[in-house]
Order: structure tokens, then C-alpha cells, then sequence
């Protein structure tokens, strides 16, 4: 896949909410677009994403809920509209990864009536380098045989960090996740995008050991 300045972009920055939070308040997650550099869409995320209930605050600052469907090894995210009508469901089939752990598919966004509709996809053809766990760089956001994304990590363009914490984080994450769209425009909705990299991350943070 060819990057180029004309391909919309989405970059997911996070930092810790100052003022009251919740008890379990981890942190805030921000969707911007690469271009404008407008914020799409944020969040707070409190203990894990793919077990707790996520409210996505769009731009027009109308809100999404993204819920898993059970508290135990959830293999679903739903995520509803401002209007409460089911925008695009996040599917991970656990029961194929146990049959077939090299299988190349990790989550699947499917619509209300479960058609597909893109899914993202470990872009390594190699069988070796898949059994032996180790993480992607990048994953590839396909509709069916097309891919129409990339999910990559985008170097930072941030100032001289100033403070304890803030040198700390900008040692230990230079990058921020991105998903870069093949075309002009953006192939996800910022609230859509948000959720799913949302889980992504959550679900291939134990990549490098095998999970």
C-alpha cells in the first residue's frame, strides 16, 4: 500500500484527564484528523475497553455507546448511534482462532444484519512469523479481497515535552496508532474508527508473547 499526503488519515492520541474522573479512569483517547487536525471524536476509557461500556463523543458532540456482549471473554462489541440504532458491530471469532491459531483475521465489522464489512487482517503471508506470536506492525483493513486502510504507528511531531511525566511517556510511546485510508476519504466514521481501535489495541497487547 502506497502512502501518500493525499490519503485521509486518523490519528488516535491519548493523555491523562486532569480534574475529577472516575475511580477507574484510565485514560482519554482523541481521534484527529491528520489534515485538519480537528478532533473527530474522544473518550474516556475506564478499567478495559473490551470489558466496560465506552461513550464516544463525536465531533457535533452527539454520543456513541460501545458494549461488549458478555463480561467474560467478550467476542462481540456493539457499538449505537447518537440515535440508539446499532451503527456496526466488532466481532472476534474465538472458536476459529482455537481451531486455526495462525488464522489471519483478528476482528471483523460487521452492520445489524451481520453482513461483513471490512475486516482487519494480519498482512504477513508468512506461516512462520505468525506461529511464532509476534505482533504485526501493521495490520490491513480489507473489504474482502480489497484492502481499503492500514493500521499503522505514526511518529509524533510534538514539541520539547516539559515535565517529569510527559518526558516519561514520550520515551516509552514515541508513536501513536493511526489508520490510514487508502483513498482521499476517511473509509470509517471517526466514532466507528475510535471503537475499533479501541479493541484492537486491547487484543494484541499480548501479541509478542503468543496470546
Amino acid at each position: 500500500m502506497i502512502e501518500s499526503a493525499n490519503q485521509a488519515t486518523y490519528r488516535v492520541r491519548k493523555f491523562s484527564r486532569k480534574g475529577a474522573v472516575a475511580k477507574n479512569y484510565r485514560t482519554t483517547c482523541e481521534i484527529v484528523d491528520e489534515h485538519t487536525q480537528d478532533i473527530m471524536a474522544h473518550c474516556d476509557v475506564l478499567g478495559h475497553a473490551t470489558f466496560s461500556p465506552v461513550s464516544i463523543i463525536d465531533k457535533d458532540r452527539e454520543t456513541w455507546t460501545m458494549n461488549p456482549n458478555r463480561k467474560i471473554l467478550p467476542t462481540r462489541w456493539i457499538l449505537n448511534g447518537p440515535n440508539r440504532s446499532l451503527a456496526v458491530q466488532f466481532n472476534r471469532n474465538l472458536s476459529r482462532k482455537l481451531k486455526n491459531p495462525v488464522h489471519r483475521v483478528i476482528l471483523t465489522l460487521s452492520d445489524g444484519r451481520d453482513r461483513e464489512l471490512c475486516s482487519v487482517v494480519d498482512p504477513r503471508k508468512g506461516l512462520i512469523d505468525r506461529v511464532l506470536g509476534v505482533g504485526p506492525d501493521d495490520w490491513a483493513l480489507m473489504e474482502g479481497d480489497e484492502v481499503v486502510g492500514k493500521i499503522t504507528d505514526l511518529a509524533r511531531h510534538e514539541g520539547q515535552p516539559k515535565g517529569f511525566w510527559q518526558k516519561l511517556r514520550a520515551f516509552l510511546t514515541p508513536v501513536d496508532k493511526g489508520l490510514v485510508s487508502v483513498k482521499g476519504s476517511h473509509v470509517l466514521s471517526a466514532p466507528v474508527a475510535l471503537g475499533m481501535l479501541l479493541i484492537l489495541e486491547e487484543l494484541t497487547a499480548g501479541a509478542s508473547s503468543g496470546d
